[in-house]
């Protein structure tokens, strides 16, 4: 059986040729093991006219909310090509909305690594179109990083390419924003590789690729202190470089002197707004100290402090983005990146946004994009607090005094230049 990983390409994003697709490297290895020869097809990056998919019995399509248009698109060229084709969708925003995705046979709701095998081995009813995820064995296979270019990707870890990678899957909080919460929930909450297999794959990264650059993908990298030394110490016997993503509140100064002495050259957090109701309302389950906390303790041990921000948040105020720019200025972390909200289906706001305060939500899924290569994010709420249009002037002065007070420091991404 031949069969066709499909990423689509995202043409609002800031650059859409950043990452390679690691969800579905997993995917692949999966369908590989159970005896079928596979590809993988990265669109992003691409005009249509250059979408070069190949002849499959099987077409798998990631889908996001802001793509849903172009994945119809793609699946509509997928049945111009093989109009036998199965054509199975999978990602959060299947998983939150599955009746969006009527141009698909079949449409994954969870994780997608056994149920994708179980339907192309003919186990699955042909005749269900939603299925829900079950349990996977070996969740955390060896990722086919041979079915990808890693030269054609743009991030890079000081000048060299690097590899994502995942040690868990899942986080143990409950933001409302979270648009992967629900599809992490139906799968039973967090999942842990052992400490012992990351190393393993981490070996078979350096010696069979050459690649000493990790950039790890969990929500949280740093949970579980036991594990974590395991990985830790791993790591620095490579040699390795690697970024990942901490919590504030959660981890401790000590968890950054870890990193530190492991090879750590950035930490990034969901700090997302110097105000305290915000966080509040965001049910981030963090204080606003906490927040400087870890920043403070990223650049004692001399690692690169990256900070993320949401703007617009109901509740969100002139007031508010006040209190996170003053927050800037007292943390001063070394990076920032600042998104616009957007209420993903699926999410705590989508599912109820009067208990927000929303009046009003757009329905274009186009303009569900956090920033877009002009620098800007989508806008797609009124609240009784900031219309659009008023959020938008925020958004545009928020941004400017952002490029004039705090500037960059250590590396950056080609976009990001």
């Amino acid at each position: 059986m031949e069969v066709c990983l499909l990423h689509p390409p995202h043409y609002n994003s800031s650059d859409d040729r950043l990452d390679p697709p690691m969800g579905l490297l997993y995917l692949a290895t999966h369908i590989r093991d159970a005896g079928h020869d596979v590809v993988v097809c990265d669109l992003s990056g691409k005009t249509e006219e250059e979408w070069d998919i190949p002849v499959a019995d099987v077409y798998g399509l990631t889908v996001y909310v802001s793509s849903l248009s172009d994945s119809r698109k793609i699946a509509n060229k997928c049945r111009t090509i093989n109009p036998k084709a199965k054509i199975v969708v999978g990602g959060a925003h299947p998983s939150a909305c599955p009746d969006d995705h009527d141009f698909a046979d079949h449409v994954v709701i969870g994780y997608g690594e056994q149920v994708i095998v179980d339907l192309i081995n003919g186990k699955a009813l042909d005749s269900v179109r939603n299925i829900t995820s079950v349990p996977v064995d070996s969740l955390f296979k060896f990722p086919a990083y041979d079915l990808i270019d890693i030269n054609s990707y743009h991030r890079k870890i000081h000048d060299k390419h690097y590899f994502p990678y995942l040690t868990s899957r899942g986080c143990p909080f409950s933001c409302s924003f979270c648009g992967l919460a629900a599809m992490h929930k139906i799968n039973g909450g967090v999942k842990m590789a052992d400490g012992n297999l990351v190393v393993e794959h981490l070996t078979r990264i350096k010696n069979e690729f050459g690649i000493d650059r990790i950039a790890f993908q969990d929500d949280i990298f740093t949970l579980k202190g036991k594990r974590l030394d395991i990985i830790l110490k791993g790591i620095k016997d490579l040699g390795m470089r690697f970024r990942c993503m901490g919590r504030a509140g959660y981890d401790t100064e000590y968890t950054y002197q870890q990193l530190s002495e492991a090879g750590c050259d950035q930490v990034s957090w969901g700090i997302e707004s110097g105000s305290q109701h915000i966080l509040d309302s965001m049910r981030k389950n963090v204080k606003v100290q906490d927040n400087h906390n870890v920043i403070q303790w990223a650049k004692k041990y001399n690692i690169n402090s990256r900070s993320f921000f949401i703007i617009g948040f109901p509740g969100e105020t002139r007031d508010t983005i006040e209190e996170t720019k003053q927050f800037i200025i007292n943390s001063d972390p070394d990076q920032y990146f600042i998104s616009n909200f957007i209420p993903y289906p699926g999410t705590d706001v989508w599912n109820n946004p009067r208990a927000y305060g929303i009046i009003d939500i757009i329905k274009d899924y186009s303009q569900f994009y956090q920033v877009s290569k002009d620098g800007t994010g989508g806008i797609t709420i009124d609240t009784k607090w900031l219309s659009k249009s008023e959020l938008k002037e925020l958004e545009s002065e928020f941004r400017s005094w952002l490029r004039i007070n705090k500037p960059f420091r250590g590396e950056r991404q080609l976009y990001e230049r």
